[in-house]
């Protein structure tokens, strides 16, 4: 009893899957129709995917060590730095320039540092020039002059308490910067744009050259790069899987379809994500490109026996059965197993990691769908394009396109009867 139930359960996906097939013969436009509405809906979705490089959110939360951490942050002791150098450029031919101390670079310093301390999520700034309103009297309100600048520096006091913001060759200063943003990626990007913006208005003396850096700063460029790397990868990855298809099937009108399918489902994903709220990271950052690898593995199985059946000289839906029927079953069973692979990484402490074993579920599944629904509808109007094209139908056989006549259904119930032993 055991061998029989066994035997009936394969049969039962078969025949599952040959229903699906026969549903895209007969309505293979309705399908396609279906298949664009969906697409349509979830391409909504694809601008609201966000890329972020937060380094708290790729760590587990519930480590002793980054529980200190993250209360350290939250009691406003762990603060993030951003540090805006002003520089002397020594290639400039400006005598006043080659000291960052002048009585001009402080002025502009000053001026500089307070204007992007103006900035929301700044909480708070340090430069040399608090050394010299430190010392001048922060209740003065006059501005200090170039004479009573110059006393100030030569004093001793003043230069070992400056010492901390200008290097030893009064070529640098430095304008450090505290703030909370790095574990929210938008307010963390956001900041960052201001601040660039702030430096590209404000300008900066001839002779002078700024330079930004820090954790929110290197945390938003690294977001840039794993945009750029994921839409490189996705690019080179669609190409060549193109040209490997079309080598195997010696057509480049035959690598089309199977494009279609795998492209599709790389929008669905995205669609899926910005729906879900789910975002691109470092290691997530490739799950697209591996989605392709994968789904072009389905296409090409599921061609390959869509041609082998028509080269014997069967009738499309008779193919088309028969594919799904069998490499249909056969990919279903793959698709389960690598499933539960990927979704073996949600039982991980890394966050990142649990992130990418999801993502590359819902790939594989939507890449599965896809083959499974997709290309028979379009084998079939792939098809009837051809032959409305040509009076004669060349796709692996000489003989013209029908999808099935009587006789052929008949002949096709009777194979089916002698499969399952009837």
């Amino acid at each position: 009893m055991s061998r029989l139930r066994d035997l009936e359960k394969p049969s039962r996906l078969k025949d599952l899957l040959r229903a699906v097939a026969r549903m895209q013969i007969k309505h293979p436009f309705v399908t396609l129709a279906i298949i664009l509405g969906i697409t349509i809906i979830l391409f909504g979705g694809i601008s609201q995917v966000r890329t972020f490089a937060s380094l708290e959110k790729m760590m587990p939360t519930d480590v002793d060590e980054i529980k200190s951490f993250s209360i350290l942050r939250d009691n406003v002791l762990g603060q993030d730095m951003i540090a805006v150098v002003v520089s002397i450029d020594r290639e400039s031919t400006i005598p006043n320039s080659y000291d960052i101390l002048s009585y001009e670079n402080y002025l502009y310093i000053k001026d500089l540092k307070a204007t992007i301390s103006g900035q929301d999520n700044i909480v708070s700034s340090y430069g040399f020039p608090d050394v010299i309103d430190m010392f001048f009297g922060q209740s003065n309100k006059k501005q200090i002059t170039e004479e009573e600048y110059i006393g100030l520096i030569s004093d001793e006091r003043v230069m070992q308490q400056m010492m901390r913001f200008v290097n030893s060759e009064r070529t640098n200063s430095i304008i450090l910067l505290t703030t909370d943003v790095s574990a929210d990626d938008l307010r963390m990007n956001l900041l960052s744009e201001k601040i660039t913006e702030d430096l590209q208005y404000f300008g900066h003396p001839n002779g002078i050259k700024l330079s930004i850096t820090g954790t929110p700063i290197i945390q938003q460029k690294l977001g840039e790069v794993i945009e750029h790397d994921r839409q490189t990868t996705e690019r080179i990855s669609a190409i060549f899987v193109f040209i490997l298809v079309a080598i195997v099937f010696g057509s480049f009108v035959a690598a089309i379809v199977p494009m279609v399918t795998i492209i599709l489902s790389v929008i669905w994903l995205y669609g899926v994500m910005g729906y879900v709220g789910l975002p691109i990271s470092t290691v997530a950052g490739g799950v697209a490109a591996m989605v392709i690898g994968i789904g072009v593995d389905y296409a090409i199985h599921l061609r390959n026996k869509f041609e082998y059946e028509r080269k014997k000289g069967e009738s499309v839906e008779y193919a088309v059965e028969e594919t799904m029927a069998n490499t249909g079953y056969v990919l279903t069973t793959v698709t389960i197993v690598t499933s539960i692979a990927f979704l073996t990484f949600l039982t991980g402490a890394m966050p990142e990691m649990s992130r990418f074993g999801l993502l590359m579920t819902i790939g594989v599944n939507l890449s599965f769908v896809l083959s499974v629904i997709g290309l028979p509808a379009l084998f079939i109007v792939e098809e009837k394009i051809i032959y409305a094209v040509r009076s004669r139908m060349h796709f692996g056989v000489e003989k013209e396109f029908v999808l099935a006549t009587k006789d052929e259904l008949e002949k096709h119930k009777s194979r089916k009867k002698k499969d399952h032993g009837e």
